[in-house]
């Protein structure tokens, strides 16, 4: 398996597994070959519905949108034969 093949695999496992969330703007964001496991580690970002980066509404006020848009990241990993071993939260957020 090559590294767009990876990412291909991780993106199209992260829509099926996700797609009844409605998920959005699906990007790659880190991208890693693992030579002594065989394995990929393929990192995506994306939007869900709920952390949307429009206005929001509350009856009839209208929210300004939060200045930093929220994403979620997952790192799917995929052995070099394409088979999907796991699905892992990745935490981004700043520490000092």
């Amino acid at each position: 398996m090559v590294a767009t093949e990876a990412v291909q695999a991780a993106k199209a496992y992260i829509l099926e597994l996700f797609r009844d969330e409605k998920i959005a703007r699906l990007g790659l964001e880190e991208l890693e070959f693992r030579a002594d496991e065989a394995m990929w580690e393929v990192t995506i970002g994306f939007h869900r519905l709920w952390q949307s980066d429009s206005p929001a509404q509350l009856g009839n006020v209208r929210l300004p949108p939060p200045p930093n848009p929220v994403r979620t990241y997952k790192t799917v990993c995929i052995r070099d034969d394409g088979t999907v071993l796991s699905l892992k939260h990745r935490d981004v957020s700043f520490r000092p």
